[in-house]
């Protein structure tokens, strides 16, 4: 009888947790490497290394979002006062059936909104187009990449944040 009391325990917990299993999928540091270096060979950039350090930065920035869900950010945040500076990117993206390096795939898209020429996002910059984005991913002087996603409390997006060292978008120097 005891035996059975624990498989119906476990039974519960599995099927109560399996749909949000289905929401979203884990992106490994393979799976964001390798859609950042995919942009970066185009443009002929260096390939970027996992660091296990910006990763949980990285991690830190969507576990304090969980609940705003990026709601309470804009493009004028501040930096962080002290230390190193790094470039950081973040999104998010419907739960069902996506994995979090899909928001990096984003990112990458982002590439149509941008002139090398001019150095400029076409159109200017929004959260909604910002080129900024895929510049950060093929900045050649970046060469180190950490990213985490997160569930949003409401378990209806996914947010990402990508940290990259050293950081890109330096004013008035391209990319590569």
């Amino acid at each position: 009888m005891k035996r059975l009391q624990i498989l119906t325990i476990i039974i519960t917990a599995f099927v109560s947790i399996f749909p949000f299993c289905l929401l979203a999928k884990i992106s490994s540091p393979s799976e964001y490497l390798k859609v950042h270096n995919d942009a970066r060979a185009i443009v002929g950039v260096k390939p970027l290394i996992w660091n296990n350090r910006l990763k949980s930065l990285a991690q830190k920035f969507v576990q304090d979002h969980r609940v705003d869900c990026l709601d309470d950010i804009t493009l004028e945040d501040p930096p962080p006062e002290n230390g190193p500076l790094y470039g950081e990117s973040f999104g998010s993206i419907p739960a069902k059936n996506q994995a979090g390096v899909n928001v990096v795939k984003e990112w990458v898209e982002k590439k149509a909104k941008y002139d090398y020429n001019s150095n400029t996002c076409i159109g200017g910059r929004s959260l909604e187009d910002d080129c900024l984005l895929y510049v950060q991913i093929v900045t050649n002087g970046s060469t180190h990449l950490g990213c985490a996603s997160a569930m949003c409390q409401d378990n209806q997006d996914i947010i990402v944040s990508c940290y990259y060292y050293p950081e890109g978008n330096v004013l008035h120097q391209r990319p590569y």
